[in-house]
């Protein structure tokens, strides 16, 4: 099941970080991807360390752009302004904690300090490590993978709420933006409207660089937009996505004006039953790669397996790609739990002539899945 939701869920979510860095054979934490801060704490500014000990409020390293703002979360932490570095300030911090600390015989070592190996570069951790030993800190440096990633998998209701409302402001967006669609303008024309819809809606930022692949540009899966003119009687294909509260929604549609392409319009249909065929997987326990197999095998059996050429989908939340992954190379122990959402994305591409992708958002429920986004799919509506 999915975590339940409280009035705030970061004291629950402070208490199963401290656990996992006791799993993990550490004393202290530092916290260094802003994301992981803001999941961790509510405050989504950026340029901020967490300090996470076996005990008390975690300390927020920011500066002093952040002052007033910070004052918000002191209820949830303790915040520090640094004047220098973020390695210096973190040294400093850290040569506060109990200089035995550690466990056991190694206690004589200091405490074991858990990094985020996945965030960090490895310049950063060789500053670290200098300001710890110019600060005399005693410590033992453990690098950890996946230390909040592994708490951000399985989202609560009031994550899944936040969700929905990015998917409604992009949603409305997309609807007031297709109507005014026009030959001869540019794929750029067409990506500012929308982002600008999005924003006007509330996104702060969109949750990814949209896509707006025209004609033949739309055989291109992350194809960038430019200068290239929409043309009638061609596909349009559009991948976006809007922020809310630091959660992003990811939706993919492929529109034409005018006549679809006999080749488009062939494969449209194929991909949707794709899309359907997946969904059908969707529920707590299913391997993440038949998820992939269920659509990936439509498609085949249409005759166009090599012309989709990437994983099904993958986990999102507060970042855009998140695991699970729903791809051929997941491993059996890679798995669907109650609570991840993730995206359902086929496509087949036409070199030369364009492409479908259809993509919906779903929370996995312990039955099936429920479908965040609403947009229809079918080829009507498709049709401008």
């Amino acid at each position: 099941m999915a975590r339940r939701t409280t009035t705030s869920p970061f004291p629950d979510r402070l208490r199963a970080l401290r656990a996992a860095i006791s799993d993990a054979g550490g004393d202290v934490a530092i916290v260094s991807n802003p994301t992981d801060v803001g999941y961790l704490t509510g405050f989504l500014g950026g340029d901020s360390w967490l300090v996470v000990d076996p005990s008390g409020k975690p300390l927020l390293i920011s500066d002093r752009r952040y002052e007033e703002e910070l004052g918000a979360f002191k209820p949830i932490v303790r915040v520090a302004m640094r004047n220098g570095a973020m390695a210096g300030a973190v040294a400093d911090a850290l040569a506060e904690l109990s200089p035995a600390g550690g466990r056991g015989k190694a206690a004589s070592k200091g405490p074991v300090l858990v990094l985020q190996s996945d965030h960090l570069t490895l310049a950063m951790d060789k500053t670290l490590r200098g300001a710890f030993r110019k600060a005399k800190v005693k410590l033992r440096v453990k690098p950890v993978s996946g230390l909040v990633g592994e708490l951000r998998l399985v989202k609560d209701a009031g994550e899944i709420a936040l969700m929905r409302k990015a998917i409604r402001i992009q949603e409305a967006a997309l609807l007031e933006v297709m109507p005014t669609i026009r030959a001869g303008e540019t794929e750029l024309d067409v990506r500012a409207r929308l982002e600008a819809a999005m924003t006007s809606r509330g996104s702060a930022t969109p949750a990814f660089e949209t896509i707006i692949a025209s004609k033949g540009n739309a055989a291109l899966p992350h194809y960038r937009p430019d200068a290239t003119k929409i043309k009638a009687n061609q596909c349009l294909l559009i991948d976006y996505g809007a922020t809310w509260k630091g959660y992003r929604g990811d939706i993919t549609r492929t529109l034409t004006l005018g006549r679809w392409p006999k080749a488009v319009r062939e494969v449209y249909e194929i991909v949707n039953e794709a899309h359907e065929a997946a969904v059908e997987v969707i529920r707590d326990g299913v391997a993440c790669r038949d998820v992939d197999a269920a659509a990936r095998e439509v498609i085949r059996k249409a005759g166009f397996a090599k012309a989709f050429n990437h994983s099904l989908g993958h986990g999102i939340g507060m970042d855009v790609h998140e695991m699970p992954r729903l791809s051929s190379q997941a491993g059996k122990d890679e798995v669907l739990r109650a609570g991840h959402v993730v995206t359902i994305e086929p496509g087949i591409y036409l070199p030369g002539v364009g492409g479908v992708r259809l993509e919906d958002d779903y929370a996995v429920t312990e039955r099936g899945a429920t479908k965040l986004s609403s947009l229809p799919r079918d080829l009507d509506w498709a049709t401008l």
